[in-house]
């Protein structure tokens, strides 16, 4: 193009100098020719000075015209190398702009001051499709006029940026966008549009949401939780933090360095510790000596971790509880170890005491019996019926005597055995244990009931002294029945399995229902009912070896149920 008007400019200047020479040949030729003032020839090399001057004076006028038209050319050839200058940069910064716009994320739309779309986006396109020359609330949102809430009007009203956040929702959960308008205006300040971006920050919403919980979850934490910069110096922290150390805010503690909350010497000790050996691994983890705002000082738990950037991220936790427990474990822990050689020394103590009932009560015991049925056997026909009686006496107080020995060295190794747990059939242990009272007592009639296949998880030799002495018990006190009971079977009650031997005997009074479990305690006369009152004691230390329950129910001449449990098979 700048050649071309070139060209046109010598162009021009070749025509000019072509009609100079033209007009000089012409006036030649008609001075020479048609008025006679000469020949041609003569015209040409020797003109007279007043055709001469004139002449001149033409070829003068030509040359003002060419160098006018010259400057005029040139004028107008700047003119338009501007305009194309002009244009090629206005095209150039519209595929620019385009170009930006078209590689945005954003929707992004201009609408005129009636809300006309003059331009969409690619983006704005894809998503909403092409609406260029309609209304936006047309187009966008179906609705009649403007819409009641938008950003663009108000930025038409008063000139400014408007930003709004707004939700919808969606099948994947709540989609949240960003609406930003901003008025375009003239080079006279007129506002002639207005732009709109809408951007999808759903991701961020969700972000922020988690964020938040998880900010919240740190301000919950009972640990101090802080991030301090590469200095040292407080970022953030936490209620917790601040509260350990004695302060009511954080805003007290922000932007200042931890060493206010040390002692001297432990802060000399931490920065040994944290600066030479958790920079090499990142992190530490240790005790130390912290000191409140109040200058109390109380022991902590500290875990760091050492960012990229130099930055520290500090959990903190007062163990001043912890250390009071673990001094109340110790003690208590020094007081079992003492109980236990108590425990040790008792233990040494009941078995001099078994060893006593074994050997050294029931040696002169044996003898005492043996001299009182010798003396029968010698001086029984010398003796009266006062005598007799007395002997009697001395005899069955031995049997007594040896009775309740056997009872409390029975009583004594349910306390000491060693428990082996086994699946036991109580159906068949009970049943085997009636058939001994039977052959025993084969005079007496008793109806047994019992339901086969009911088994349990115990020790299966406590498991027949527990069944001996309750079956034992119900056979002695269904003695004067005329039509004596004895039933063994189990029921549940509250997903628990309850066994029970019941039978239709004397019965007791619910208000001694506690007592009959303890040693030596009897409800009735041993005159009526023979016994050592250790029975039931037995009963209770076996079950209670199981961590088991036992428990009696019963009524006076109704006779009486005893209950009894054992604990389910762990299932590992």
């Amino acid at each position: 193009m700048a050649a071309r008007r070139r060209n046109n400019r010598w162009s021009l200047v070749g025509t000019g100098i072509g009609l100079m020479l033209f007009f000089w040949v012409a006036d030649c030729y008609l001075d020479g020719v048609f008025f006679d003032e000469g020949s041609f020839v003569q015209q040409i090399l020797h003109p007279d000075g007043q055709e001469l001057a004139y002449r001149i004076q033409s070829m003068l006028f030509l040359l003002v015209f060419i160098i006018y038209a010259w400057r005029k050319s040139l004028t107008q050839e700047r003119i338009s190398s501007s305009l194309e200058e002009a244009l090629t940069n206005l095209a150039a910064e519209k595929a620019r702009s385009e170009a930006i716009l078209a590689a945005m994320p954003d929707a992004v739309s201009v609408q005129d001051t009636d809300m006309k779309i003059l331009y969409q986006s690619p983006g704005t396109r894809k998503v909403m499709g092409d609406h260029v020359g309609e209304y936006c609330y047309a187009a966008y949102h179906q609705l009649p006029s403007v819409c009641p809430d938008c950003n663009l009007v108000e930025s038409f009203a008063d000139g400014l940026l408007h930003r709004r956040e707004t939700s919808s929702p969606n099948e994947r959960g709540p989609r949240h966008v960003e609406i930003i308008s901003a008025p375009l205006r003239d080079a006279a300040g007129r506002i002639i549009a207005g732009i709109e971006s809408v951007r999808d920050i759903t991701d961020r919403k969700i972000a922020e949401n988690r964020l938040r919980q998880q900010l919240a979850a740190i301000e919950a934490s009972m640990d101090g939780i802080a991030i301090l910069n590469p200095g040292g110096e407080y970022l953030y922290l936490n209620k917790a933090h601040a509260s350990i150390y004695g302060y009511p805010s954080q805003v007290e503690l922000m932007g200042k360095s931890w060493h206010v909350l040390y002692p001297a010497d432990e802060l000399q000790r931490l920065e040994s510790l944290i600066y030479e050996g958790g920079d090499k691994q990142r992190g530490w983890r240790g005790e130390a000596t912290g000191q409140k705002k109040d200058g109390t000082l109380f022991p902590q738990e500290i875990s760091l971790t050492v960012l990229e950037d130099g930055g520290i991220v500090c959990v903190v936790r007062d163990i001043s509880e912890r250390q009071k427990s673990e001094g109340e474990i110790r003690k208590l822990n020094d007081s079992l170890c003492q109980q236990a050689l108590d425990l040790q020394a008792t233990n040494r103590e009941l078995e001099a005491f078994s060893y006593s009932l074994s050997h050294d009560l029931r040696a002169p015991l044996t003898g005492l019996y043996g001299a009182a049925q010798a003396l029968a056997e010698i001086c029984s026909d010398k003796m009266d019926d006062t005598g007799l009686t007395l002997l009697n006496a001395i005899r069955q107080g031995c049997e007594n005597m040896e009775e309740l020995i056997e009872a409390m060295l029975v009583l004594f190794k349910v306390s000491r055995t060693e428990l082996s747990y086994a699946e036991v059939d109580l159906s068949a242990l009970a049943n085997a244990i009636m058939a001994e009272l039977r052959l025993r007592n084969p005079e007496r009639a008793v109806e047994w009931r019992f339901v086969e296949g009911i088994v349990a998880w115990c020790d299966p030799h406590l498991a027949r002294i527990l069944l001996e002495n309750l079956i034992g018990n119900a056979w002695k006190y269904t003695a004067r029945h005329d039509h004596p009971r004895i039933e063994f079977g189990q029921k549940s009650s509250d997903g628990a399995v309850q066994f029970f031997v019941r039978d239709n005997g004397v019965g007791f009074d619910m208000r001694d229902a506690q007592r009959i479990f303890k040693p030596f305690q009897r409800l009735h006369r041993s005159g009526d009912f023979p016994g050592t009152g250790i029975g039931l004691a037995t009963v209770q230390r076996i079950i209670d070896r199981h961590a088991g329950r036992v428990w009696a129910d019963g009524a006076v001449g109704l006779g009486a149920t005893f209950f009894f449990t054992f604990p389910l098979p762990d299932k590992e």
